[in-house]
């Protein structure tokens, strides 16, 4: 592996400079990279510290940025605003010539919000990850990302100080907690970097051409490409530079954060167990799964075919993570492949259906096949059904009852509520809708999980039993296909109202996830990573409910959505 090129970006949120050479600091970044910023009014910012990206004027929420032209002898800088013949060259290192810049730049941008305007400097550079100073971009992992969007990527897009070269796609996610040695320069790799709509920008046209986040959302089930670093021994890097890997370093562990990002875990246990299902137990290395661990949620798997595809969590112990997967679809036909030993992309815990959420009340678990899973998942902990006050189980399969059928009677042994269990061999007898609105009846809560025919007769039970929307989740059980529109095209039309705009209208399937048909009725609510993972986007929910056809990663307190990720179940009242 080597460094194929490098970029500095000397002036925050403006376009990249090619370089071949340059310093890197204990703790900081290449020498002369984002030592200047320019506010963007909505708060008040200090000279010579860093600061939040969400304080400046940057290309996520300025596209307009990319239009402009810079350069720089540290600590010079030279900027000129599109469609202008003078430009500026100023001391970034000096007050006086950040005052004369903070008059350009406000003579070129608008103002965002009621703070004075600043051009400020940050001797270490103003990163978007305060203590990872360095990103690195794998240019076969934008190779991957082009295949899938039909649109020729430029690496540079992703605004990475470093390009790599001899990396397989999205190999970069195997070097985090790992450290880097390139020459004299040492550095702790230390997290994937979550993009936002930045990356829809063109660098060579300067047009907004392909949604990024969504790109990475609908086709590989995450929003990451790139890494960060921090450096532990300073010393110059160089474009052809070898770069050698230390597998295992304490310093770098200790600053790795614990996310629920992708990581690659190790297959370590992997056994057949009967009507074409078997069980597999992942280990996580980086010893993420305990911390973000809760009954009912799930792994995401993602192949770069691109493929992805959530499994429920049936058993955690320790960072050992065990599923249960049936050898069907091309996602879990390759799992059934794999050996010990094997290693495989994932990202996760996620999940909304969480037993916190659904089971409460008089719960109903309504589950066909391999279906059965998410059942299993949800009360996998004790402590997982204190909020129930009955419980009824539906479960239907071809044959008299399997292992996870078995598996699912030891469990509900340990809830100690009401308990009423049918078993449906699908070989003799299928389930009506009047056989499973009795099951439904009353009930507070009910969970469906299962192949869509079984799904579509389970959803006509409820809605005949009178169950309101926000009273039903559904797990998605098939791979979601690529086109998210596609996904939303059979949703019912739901009036909107935002109680505190006074705006009302009228969404449907063709103006997109609720966050696209509230910017197009002028409303501007907050949002960044625009693919259900930073959880910028959320806002109150005052009446209704929504679904999720691609399940967030974020999580929101309760009685808040995501709208960039959801759709309306029904009519909805917002906090907006």
């Amino acid at each position: 592996m080597r460094i194929d090129r490098l970029f500095r970006f000397p002036f925050k949120g403006l376009p990249a400079e090619e370089i071949t050479t340059a310093a890197v600091e204990l703790d900081g970044g290449l020498a002369g990279d984002r030592i200047a910023a320019f506010s963007n009014g909505t708060s008040e910012v200090s000279d010579g510290q860093w600061q939040s990206c969400l304080t400046f004027t940057i290309l996520k929420n300025n596209k307009s940025l990319q239009k402009w032209s810079v350069s720089s002898q540290p600590p010079l800088i030279t900027v000129t605003a599109p469609g202008v013949r003078e430009s500026l060259t100023f001391d970034s290192s000096s007050q006086a010539g950040r005052s004369e810049a903070n008059r350009y730049f406000t003579a070129h941008i608008p103002a965002q919000g009621k703070y004075p305007r600043q051009v400020v400097s940050a001797g270490r550079g103003m990163f978007d990850s305060q203590h990872s100073g360095l990103s690195f971009i794998n240019p076969n992992t934008v190779k991957v990302l082009s295949a899938a969007s039909g649109v020729d990527l430029d690496p540079l897009r992703y605004r990475g100080n470093v390009l790599l070269e001899g990396l397989p796609a999205f190999a970069e996610f195997d070097l985090i907690g790992k450290v880097m040695r390139i020459g004299e320069v040492r550095i702790a790799v230390t997290k994937s970097i979550e993009r936002c709509t930045a990356t829809s920008v063109n660098p060579t046209s300067t047009e907004v051409d392909v949604n990024g986040p969504r790109l990475l959302a609908a086709h590989f089930g995450h929003l990451h490409c790139g890494i960060y670093g921090t450096v532990l021994s300073p010393g110059q890097l160089h474009t052809g530079a070898e770069i050698i890997v230390e597998e295992s370093s304490n310093e770098a562990a200790a600053r790795v954060p614990r996310k629920s990002t992708p990581r690659y875990l190790t297959v370590v246990k992997h056994q057949e167990i009967d009507n074409g299902a078997f069980a597999i137990t992942l280990r996580d290395p980086l010893g993420w799964i305990s911390d973000h661990d809760e009954a009912g949620k799930h792994l995401r798997v993602h192949l770069s075919d691109p493929l992805w595809r959530n499994y429920t969590i049936t058993g955690v112990q320790g960072q050992d993570i065990s599923l249960a997967v049936r050898a069907q679809g091309t996602v879990s036909h390759r799992m059934s492949q794999l050996s010990v030993g094997d290693r495989v992309l994932a990202s996760g815990p996620h999940g909304t259906v969480t037993a916190r959420k659904v089971l409460r009340g008089r719960t109903a678990l309504l589950t066909a096949g391999i279906g059965i899973t998410p059942a299993l998942g949800l009360l996998r902990h004790r402590e997982s059904a204190h909020a129930l006050t009955e419980l009824r189980v539906v479960h239907c399969e071809r044959g008299a009852g399997g292992t996870l059928f078995s598996a699912l009677q030891d469990t509900l042994r340990e809830v100690d509520v009401p308990l009423a269990v049918t078993h449906f061999n699908t070989a003799t007898a299928r389930p009506t809708v009047e056989q499973l609105v009795e099951a439904v009846r009353d009930c507070d809560s009910v969970v469906i999980c299962g192949p869509e025919g079984f799904t579509e007769l389970a959803l006509e039970a409820c809605h005949t039993a009178g169950l309101a929307p926000q009273q039903i989740h559904r797990e998605t059980f098939a791979s979601p296909i690529q086109d998210f529109s596609e996904l939303i095209a059979n949703y019912e039309p739901a009036d909107i109202t935002c109680s505190f705009s006074g705006k009302t209208f009228t969404w449907d399937s063709n103006d997109g996830v609720l966050l696209d048909s509230l910017e197009a009725q002028g409303l501007t609510p907050s949002s960044s990573c625009r693919g259900g993972a930073c959880g910028e986007c959320a806002i109150t929910l005052l009446r209704g409910s929504v679904t999720y056809p691609i399940d967030p990663s974020a999580s929101v307190e309760d009685g808040q959505i995501l709208t960039c990720m959801a759709v309306p179940s029904e009519n909805l009242v917002l906090d907006l």
